[in-house]
């Protein structure tokens, strides 16, 4: 039996069969490509959507669009709270900011930091909305970003990013550790639209994709955080990865 075992664990493992559990995965259309300014339109859209809300926090949103889903954002829900947490406000963001308050009864703040470091929501009070827009595939662990988030929001949560094809894994809920995979295998499945050829280093970065993440599985760590996903809109981007818009709600009895 022993040298049973060992021949058995001798021999390499070959990937899963994947139709036998085809019938366990969620279905969901998938639109046509969207170019850049479609992405612009349905983040703003999400947003939206909600209708009214009191109070909104960005995370992470100044970077490359200075602040313009939380300013947007803020004024399509008539919000007169809006927050900012990034660890490097921009001046022209800072701008912005400025001129939507002399427009509108609106205050906005900055929390400067890493909402990579628990203590940081020790700082910050509960607010209506929250925005995660192309952030959680550079988190060391974008569970823990989520379950914090999640804590200091009490109705909506939007989402939109690349996400990984769920037919590319055996079983649903699936994500990889994109960033320390060989360089030739990044190259045959990135999106040269979105994610530019990156090393892959010894340690987590932050400034690299690191995770490949699915709509199946993002919409797995909100429900064990007890939201519900209300709102899904996932667009072609190439034959690896698509672009998903998500939202998600707080259930009844969620857990703390």
């Amino acid at each position: 039996m022993l040298n049973r075992l060992k021949n058995r664990m001798a021999r390499p493992l070959g990937p899963p069969r994947g139709d036998e559990f085809r019938r366990f995965f969620e279905t969901y259309a998938i639109g046509p490509t969207v170019g850049v300014d479609e992405v612009v339109e349905q983040k703003l859209q999400l947003v939206a959507g909600i209708g009214h809300a009191e109070s909104l926090r960005d995370f992470g949103g100044v970077w490359g669009v200075y602040g313009r889903y939380l300013l947007e954002g803020a004024r399509a829900l008539g919000a007169t709270r809006a927050e900012m947490v990034d660890l490097h406000p921009q001046e022209e963001y800072c701008r912005r900011a400025r001129e939507l308050e002399s427009e509108l009864p609106v205050q906005v703040t900055t929390v400067q930091g890493s909402f990579q470091d628990p203590a940081l929501y020790d700082r910050l009070q509960l607010m209506e909305v929250a925005l995660l827009y192309d952030v959680l595939l550079h988190q060391d662990d974008p569970n823990l970003v989520i379950k914090k988030v999640a804590q200091v929001t009490s109705r909506a949560i939007c989402v939109a990013q690349p996400v990984l094809s769920d037919g590319l894994f055996a079983l649903p809920n699936g994500c990889v550790n994109l960033q320390f995979y060989p360089l030739d295998l990044k190259e045959a499945i990135r999106c040269p639209v979105f994610w530019p050829l990156q090393p892959g280093g010894d340690t987590f970065s932050f400034a690299l994709w690191i995770w490949g993440q699915t709509v199946s599985f993002l919409t797995s760590v909100f429900h064990g955080y007890g939201w519900d996903r209300s709102h899904l809109r996932v667009s072609h981007v190439s034959d690896c990865w698509h672009y998903a818009f998500m939202r998600f709600l707080p259930r009844r009895g969620k857990p703390a």
